[in-house]
């Protein structure tokens, strides 16, 4: 018998999997069946390697944009930090940057 958590922890891998499976295709530009396998291979490496813990995953080197323009407009008409943070998914100190850019001070 197998226990309802293994149940679940096998279906999370799966989406997990499908997710990665998929973000591979679109980047590489081919058939997401056709890297399906090693995809698989590379989350059972982690979750054997890794096991139970949380993986750092770094950002992207590439610069994110911010709507800077949406985040003043925002602070123009008294929307509270937290609320702007919370909106655009950034924390505070992302948010005063930000604004503190001399590109975004034009």
């Amino acid at each position: 018998m197998v226990s309802r958590n293994t149940i679940r922890q096998r279906i999370r891998i799966n989406e997990l999997t499908d997710e990665l499976t998929i973000g591979a295709a679109l980047r590489l530009r081919c058939d997401s069946d056709d890297i399906r396998e090693v995809v698989a291979a590379v989350v059972a490496y982690l979750v054997e390697e890794y096991p139970a813990q949380d993986l750092y995953i770094p950002a992207s080197l590439q610069a994110p944009t911010y709507p800077v323009g949406e985040i003043r407009k925002g602070l123009e008409q008294q929307e509270s930090v937290r609320s702007l943070c919370k909106r655009f998914r950034i924390d505070r100190r992302t948010l005063y940057r930000l604004l503190d850019e001399p590109s975004a001070n034009g």
